[in-house]
């Protein structure tokens, strides 16, 4: 009778726990979701010949630079190109002889383009919540997650419980 008291009392704990985590943990879940999903498009796509190799010199693709907004002497290099179905936007910039290269916009509309994670468009809402928790943001069909710095943000839009858009958005300080 004793030890069945102490079960009791331990799966109670457990419960309580496992509550306390899945109300507390959604921000985390999600940030961990969209660095994963950084590495991989990083990863796919390392700079923009790799993008034009993927998808062909078809595209509508406007280069430009600017300075940077922190150093006059760092010029920027943004390249904007748009397929059908998808438009890419990327900022690089070589500092002390390093090249740094970052995917600003990732705006998938098409599925088979590239998969965020393991979801694409057509994947169902419950696949999106499984592989990025709750949203932290929900206005109409658009479900939003963003990082823990708020910088990068992840969109789902939502048609008929299926994924209809995705983007990923990183705002560079």
């Amino acid at each position: 009778m004793m030890m069945a008291k102490k079960i009791k009392k331990l799966i109670l704990a457990a419960i309580c726990l496992s509550l306390y985590a899945a109300c507390f943990s959604g921000t985390a879940h999600s940030s961990e979701a969209i660095y994963e999903l950084n590495n991989q498009l990083l990863q796919k796509f390392p700079n923009v010949e790799a993008i034009r190799e993927q998808f062909g010199d078809e595209a509508k693709w406007q280069a430009r630079t600017a300075p940077s907004l922190h150093d006059d002497n760092l010029e920027l290099r943004i390249d904007s190109m748009e397929y059908p179905g998808i438009e890419i936007s990327t900022v690089g910039f070589t500092l002390d002889g390093e090249v740094y290269f970052f995917l600003v916009l990732v705006n998938v509309e098409k599925a088979g383009y590239v998969k965020f994670l393991d979801l694409d468009v057509g994947s169902a809402r419950a696949d999106v919540i499984r592989a990025f928790g709750e949203p932290q943001q929900v206005e109409g069909n658009e479900l939003t997650y963003f990082d823990d710095s708020e910088y990068m943000v992840v969109k789902f839009i939502i048609e008929n419980n299926n994924v209809a858009g995705m983007r990923l958005i990183n705002y560079l300080d």
